[in-house]
């Protein structure tokens, strides 16, 4: 257990400085029209109130970051065979301190809303109408999707072919220096595990890509133009960061299952980590560097007149404070999208009023919880 212990320790680390230091970002990369979840005159931002509030959610974010690091610094040191339940635990404790950190400022910014007179004219700032809301999908680039569905073709393929010579049974489990721990008896569903696993890795990524091109999103009506022209751009880099960190996964389960027919044959595990890391940097350098929905991207003249040609108008369903439960979470029977911007930092919400909206909640709820005490239950066999 050793040297998986260090391995999740590593990891767990990284993970929670990253989030701890892009929470106290996020109010920085929230469009200047909300406040906390509230929808607010731009200008409001510059108040001494606004930034008061902003502070405050700052230190209580640092402060919860730093006490998180040390305590996962402490765990390991204390009980290192734990460390993986450190991994499970601690990145949601750090969500759970970003809501704690928000609500408060979120009540706060109604009643400056109310005491200050934030009022925001209807037409200042609405959601697009759904022809421009929700984009063609035939501007997604496909084309990192289609590269992936060939590697699984030819990682079917690969264990077709060398299904007969293998050995029975097959390696099916490696430790940290990647050498095989484990083996199960031969059949084609363990050889075609990890090509199974590709498709739908595929078909889940592919999705967050229809996700980010679907969504409904708002449009600054002061400059229409230029925010729908911000809009398309961030979609359509966002699509390429996923497209690419789809072709990156499915790389990594190729990678792995070659291992499996080709006995012998094993990967550093450094190489195993860096196909996956380092494509997430790109889509994290474009979350910081675009803002929510692309509001701090720069267009250019030719992008805002084509924008532009398109007639923007306004839809003001999500513009009322009162379907934001908390600021955070959009409830609108009237709306029938499923998919919305949120208020705080992030580009993508959820109409929970909606049916498929609930059930979908509803299943990655029990998903995680079951996946959750399935890790649980495996590594206690382990400790």
């Amino acid at each position: 257990m050793t040297e998986l212990n260090v391995f999740l320790f590593v990891t767990n680390i990284c993970v929670l400085l990253l989030c701890g230091a892009l929470m106290p970002i996020v109010p920085m990369l929230t469009r200047k029209s909300f406040l906390f979840g509230v929808k607010v005159p731009p200008e409001a931002q510059d108040t001494a109130q606004a930034k008061a509030l902003k502070r405050n959610y700052i230190t209580l974010t640092v402060l919860g970051g730093i006490i998180v690091l040390a305590a996962s610094i402490w765990q390991y040191i204390a009980a290192p065979n734990y460390t993986i339940y450190a991994i499970m635990f601690f990145p949601l404790v750090l969500v759970a301190i970003q809501i704690l950190a928000f609500v408060p400022n979120h009540s706060k910014a109604l009643e400056l809303k109310s005491q200050l007179g934030w009022n925001v004219a209807e037409i200042k700032y609405a959601d697009t109408k759904t022809s421009f809301t929700r984009g063609n999908l035939s501007a997604m680039p496909h084309f990192w999707y289609v590269i992936s569905l060939i590697i699984v073709f030819v990682s079917f393929v690969v264990a077709l072919v060398r299904y007969p010579a293998l050995p029975d049974p097959i390696p099916t489990h490696w430790d940290f220096n990647m050498e095989p721990n484990g083996w199960s008896p031969k059949s084609l569903g363990t050889v075609l595990l990890m090509p199974i696993f590709s498709i739908v890795m595929v078909a889940i990524m592919w999705l967050t890509g229809v996700l980010i091109e679907k969504a409904k999103l708002q449009i600054d009506h002061e400059e229409p133009a230029k925010s729908f022209a911000q809009h398309k751009k961030y979609r359509r880099l966002m699509g390429h960061g996923i497209g690419l960190l789809t072709v990156a996964l499915v790389v990594m389960f190729f990678v792995i299952g070659l291992q499996t027919v080709f006995v012998g044959f094993t990967v550093p595990m450094w190489l195993a980590l860096a196909i996956i890391i380092v494509p997430t940097i790109p889509i994290c350098v474009i979350s910081i560097r675009a803002g929510q929905g692309g509001t701090l991207l720069k267009v250019n003249t030719t992008e805002i007149t084509a924008a532009n040609n398109n007639a923007i108008a306004g839809n003001n369903a999500m513009s009322d404070d009162k379907y934001w439960a908390w600021g955070l979470f959009y409830h609108n029977p009237d709306d029938p999208a499923c998919f919305v911007g949120d208020r705080f930092g992030g580009n993508i919400g959820f109409n929970y009023s909606r049916l498929p909206v609930k059930i979908g909640v509803s299943i990655g709820i029990v998903a995680l919880v079951a996946s959750y005490i399935w890790i649980i239950i495996l590594f206690q066999e382990l400790i």
